[in-house]
């Protein structure tokens, strides 16, 4: 008596949750949309939490001259690449809109003593083999905006660091020598 029925059910549809970021790329001065998927999202997940931490932890944190202008998320069924396709653009600006964010444009111009340290000492080096500082510390300094606190760190991972490896490496050689 059960068998016709679950025979003829069908499977519920799969729910795809995805977070569309409106964000302005502050170097270019472009408008961009870009949807991430979140996967199949259990019920009762804050999804808007969810978005906000996303962008936080895996966007804002490369240091990326993005700033976030709409986080919209959305619960759909339909295909996947069909939605990322419709939701993903990238556009200049227009005059209206560069006057409204104008404020985000002066607060990249920093001030001469942070443009002198960054360019003195790149927070991130080119290359992968460079002690890298961490990305929470960078997302800090972006936060805080403080030049007194970026040379701080900027001394510390190029002085101070390598000075406690070649310290450490020392006390091993000198263990190992024993």
């Amino acid at each position: 008596m059960f068998i016709p029925f679950l025979l003829t059910a069908s499977p519920p549809p799969t729910i795809y949750t995805w977070c569309v970021f409106q964000m302005l790329q502050t170097q270019t001065k472009e408008m961009i949309s870009a949807p991430y998927g979140m996967g199949n999202v259990p019920a009762g997940v804050d999804v808007q939490n969810l978005c906000r931490a996303f962008y936080t932890r895996d966007i804002r944190a490369e240091d990326k001259p993005f700033e976030l202008i709409l986080t919209t998320e959305i619960q759909n069924t339909s295909n996947p690449d069909t939605f990322w396709l419709a939701n993903t653009w990238r556009r200049p600006l227009t005059q209206a809109e560069l006057e409204q964010y104008a404020c985000l444009f002066s607060q990249h111009s920093e001030g001469l003593l942070t443009v002198a340290t960054t360019n003195a000492i790149s927070l991130m080096p080119k290359s992968p083999d460079s002690i890298r500082v961490p990305a929470l510390i960078i997302s800090a300094l972006s936060v805080t905006n403080s030049p007194i606190l970026r040379f701080a760190i900027v001394v510390c991972y190029n002085t101070v660091l390598p000075i406690f490896l070649i310290g450490g490496l020392v006390k091993a050689w000198r263990l190992l020598r024993k």
